[in-house]
């Protein structure tokens, strides 16, 4: 769970990015997650770049569920997803003291950071995997921003690990 944690915030996911990832979709080699149309909420590819802190991440849970389809498969689960809970994830924020606060708000916190550190719309708002609002852009900019989104998805897991400095 502690790890399906911390990918939540080193990536800028939804939750149910999270609970739906499968291990097909990891690509070690590229660093690059691919979400397939039928599980993004805008219906189509998201393609993510990982910073080195959820590259390891994702090293230790292969370890884990590697044997498996989903990524952060549920230990208890009797479904036959085998998915995690949706309440899931929003409970180990309560179990370890923020009641307060949903995964939701790690998105938000990430996207103001990295506005506040001047980075362009466009790597943010991909990296949220947010729809263009404009129809016309959107038909015509399918650029992707890869190396610039690593770029920022390095600095926005320093900043997170800045703060579990902090904390311990």
């Amino acid at each position: 769970m502690k790890n399906a944690g911390f990918i939540l915030l080193y990536t800028m996911l939804r939750a149910v990015e999270i609970r739906k990832m499968q291990w097909s979709w990891v690509d070690f080699e590229s660093r690059l997650i691919t979400f397939p149309i039928e599980v993004m909420k805008k219906a189509r590819i998201h393609v993510l770049p990982i910073s080195d802190q959820a590259y390891k991440i994702l090293q230790q849970q292969y370890e884990i569920s590697g044997d498996g389809i989903l990524v952060f498969p549920a230990i208890f689960s009797k479904k036959s997803s085998g998915m995690l809970s949706p309440s899931t994830l929003n409970s180990m924020l309560e179990y370890i003291g923020l009641k307060d606060v949903t995964t939701h708000d790690f998105r938000a916190t990430a996207s103001t950071l990295l506005y506040e550190k001047g980075y362009e719309e466009a790597w943010i708002e991909k990296q949220l995997a947010h729809a263009e609002s404009n129809k016309t852009k959107a038909s015509y900019d399918h650029s992707k921003h890869l190396k610039q989104r690593r770029k920022m998805m390095q600095d926005w897991a320093d900043i997170v690990d800045s703060w579990k400095i902090k904390i311990l």
